[in-house]
């Protein structure tokens, strides 16, 4: 019984990697060198964020994955530092946009801690 739910948990784990992977292949199709260029500076900044934040989320998984208390290691310092000038991408789009309405994209800290909870639980 308890082998079924490790399997289970595996399963989930694999398919959590796999909807990362689908995700991200747009942007893997191609060197950053060829697309960087064709993009605009405020594309660029997304897309650079975008590729730093995915990178240590993958790392703090990792981390978690084989045990290692993530909150105690420097990725830590390295997501908080992403999310700042995720949030600085943001601002810059919003005061550009002009639109006091506009509501600029942030990091939902807490929905990302349960998707990473999730992803590491679910094994």
């Amino acid at each position: 019984m308890a082998e079924d739910k490790v399997q289970k948990q595996v399963d989930q784990f694999g398919a959590a990697v796999e909807n990362v992977h689908r995700a991200l292949e747009p942007i893997l199709q191609q060197p950053l060198s060829e697309t960087l260029p064709k993009l605009t500076a405020m594309q660029r900044c997304e897309l650079e964020a975008l590729v730093a934040y995915s990178i240590n989320t993958l790392f703090f998984v990792y981390l978690k994955a084989n045990g290692v208390p993530p909150k105690e290691h420097p990725v830590m310092n390295e997501l908080q530092r992403v999310q700042r000038y995720i949030a600085k991408i943001n601002k810059t789009k919003a005061d550009q946009a002009g639109d006091a309405q506009q509501r600029p994209m942030k990091v939902d800290k807490d929905a990302a801690d349960r998707l990473i909870r999730s992803a590491i639980n679910s094994k």
